[in-house]
């Protein structure tokens, strides 16, 4: 990795309007660029799911055979997801001679926590959002296209 062209690129990132401004004029990172750069289709079917809250807990167990702990307070603040800190207690190593389904958990968690911690990390950088689960579905081909859904117009 080239630190000095990073940290040059770094320097040129306008959040306010998502550009890079160089000598050349201003560029935005297309779709295109994101999918070249990350390996991932934007042609397939979308990934689209609910983001409500309601049984988040339930789904993590679906994908990965655990949830964090309801709090016994009912007025403490329950966030929809995982600390890291309990993600690094429960997953951090994956048993030695582990069948296919729990590595395959592992694998789960650890992209988990990397696109958490990376590409969608929180703006306390404390938690992992359950949604993100979703996207370690590696069995499925998601597409990450941007599709607009079709709004009603109230006519």
């Amino acid at each position: 990795m080239n630190a000095a062209a990073l940290t040059a690129l770094v320097d040129r990132w306008r959040p306010e309007t998502h550009t890079f401004h160089l000598r050349a004029g201003e560029m935005t990172p297309t779709l295109q660029d994101v999918s070249m750069i990350l390996g991932l289709p934007i042609q397939g079917e979308p990934l689209c799911m609910n983001t409500a809250s309601d049984g988040w807990r339930g789904q993590m167990e679906d994908l990965i055979g655990m949830a964090p702990p309801t709090p016994e307070d009912p007025k403490e603040i329950n966030p929809a997801g995982a600390s890291f800190s309990w993600i690094r207690t429960h997953f951090r190593e994956c048993p030695e001679g582990a069948n296919e389904d729990t590595i395959r958990t592992y694998t789960r968690v650890y992209l988990w926590y990397m696109l958490s911690r990376t590409l969608f990390a929180d703006s306390g950088g404390k938690l992992a959002h359950w949604c993100c689960l979703a996207l370690t579905v590696l069995e499925h081909p998601w597409s990450w296209e941007q599709r607009h859904l079709p709004t009603s117009t109230g006519r």
